[in-house]
């Protein structure tokens, strides 16, 4: 991919992300800011087509751009891509902007839209925040009966021999009493979660989705290494207490161990041996721990340049959103959930930027509307599973955004 890289506005981070957050609004472009793990440079990227296109997220065939996928993919072909008409990153207050030529856009559109960028960071009005306060609704109680309702009838279709584990899901809804500052807590999620993949999406037609993801579905570094990881298990963060010496116990260390067969078995079916396998050990997630194995491959040792787009196709949705196996565990998940996942427990993330593609499980993720969010987080039932406990493991989710508009 060509890049021309140029020095874009002298500005700092909040003002400028939320200019260039604000026209994207304001003339219904799809925009996407993220920020990758264990790093400190946001990008910010912008399609000036004015609707983000469906196609399946092959990444030998893609320009650069970013994806955003539902849990219900239809074998890829429900996939979002945003096209990288303008990208920015920003680097410790350094913003630059990057041509990649690799797309094609409006001049006429760019020209205008980086203008109006302009124009707004000398508005002062541009720059006034407001308070983010919420309520919760008030219909909790029913939805924690019909969230421990579900897990009970998930048990018994386990010990019934009809899967080994199932997903659970459910949403939390809260009413804002103030318009959220989506790029300030965007930013607040940045600082508070150093170890997560986070983002902050619009897309005409489908809204504003903001997360905190803890999950590498699959990344394809500029070296052609693949990654991927097993993620499951959960129980709060004690401060204080290195993650090193965290127990476990045996229902979250089987819960974790389905999921590594789950990827193993992916491996298999397109007969690749020779992969690194490290863990599991315990990662830190925000507020709470996981157990965690990494995989990787070299696929040009093993001469397998189209591993990324193979694997993504085999693994998702993971067993770590759905269950093992997986069709009984879908269906499971079909019959007794309430609500649509909608985009949570998909997927999203950069695709062939800077030759390199990054993609996450949309975990720890909310909608957002001027009036309210909803929230999502689900749990891992197995036969040892216990419905009180496992709809505290959702709130403890629910926590890591939750947290952001605390006051």
């Amino acid at each position: 991919m060509d890049t021309t890289t140029t020095i874009a506005f002298q500005n700092n981070t909040l003002d400028f992300s939320k200019a260039v957050w604000h026209q994207a609004l304001q003339h219904n472009y799809p925009v996407a800011l993220w920020r990758l793990p264990h790093t400190g440079t946001i990008h910010l990227m912008v399609d000036f087509s004015g609707t983000a296109t469906t196609t399946p997220i092959d990444l030998e065939e893609l320009p650069a751009g970013f994806a955003f996928s539902p849990f219900l993919n239809d074998n890829g072909q429900a996939s979002l891509f945003i096209r990288g008409d303008m990208y920015y990153t920003i680097t410790d207050g350094a913003i630059t902007e990057e041509t990649l030529k690799a797309n094609i856009f409006n001049a006429s559109r760019y020209d205008r839209f980086r203008q109006q960028v302009a124009d707004e960071l000398t508005d002062p009005e541009s720059k006034q925040t407001s308070d983010i306060k919420y309520t919760e609704t008030p219909l909790e109680n029913v939805a924690k009966s019909t969230f421990e309702g579900a897990v009970s009838k998930a048990i018994e279709a386990i010990n019934q021999g009809h899967f080994r584990k199932v997903v659970l899901s459910r949403t939390k809804e809260i009413t804002l009493l103030s318009n959220p500052d989506n790029v300030q807590n965007f930013l607040s999620l940045c600082s508070r979660y150093p170890h997560a993949f986070v983002s902050l999406v619009f897309i005409p037609d489908v809204g504003i989705w903001m997360g905190a993801s803890p999950e590498t579905l699959i990344s394809v570094d500029k070296q052609g290494i693949f990654r991927t990881v097993s993620l499951a298990g959960t129980q709060r963060l004690v401060e204080g207490l290195p993650v090193s010496q965290a127990v476990w116990t045996q229902k979250e260390i089987e819960e974790q161990a389905l999921v590594s067969r789950y990827i193993v078995n992916c491996f298999k079916k397109i007969r690749l041996r020779e992969y690194e396998e490290i863990g599991p050990r315990t990662v830190a997630a925000g507020n709470l721990m996981h157990l965690q194995t990494e995989f990787t491959v070299d696929t040009q040792e093993v001469n397998f340049p189209q591993l990324g787009t193979v694997m993504l196709q085999l693994l998702h949705p993971t067993s770590a959103v759905c269950g093992t196996p997986k069709e009984p565990a879908l269906q499971f998940i079909l019959d007794f959930e309430k609500h649509d996942r909608s985009f949570y427990s998909g997927f999203l993330g950069p695709v062939n930027v800077n030759a390199e593609t990054h993609l996450f499980v949309n975990l720890r993720c909310m909608q957002l509307s001027p009036d309210k969010a909803i929230l999502y987080a689900g749990a891992g039932i197995t036969a040892d599973s216990d419905p009180q406990k496992e709809w505290i493991e959702t709130e403890l989710k629910c926590r890591t955004l939750l947290d952001v508009f605390k006051q």
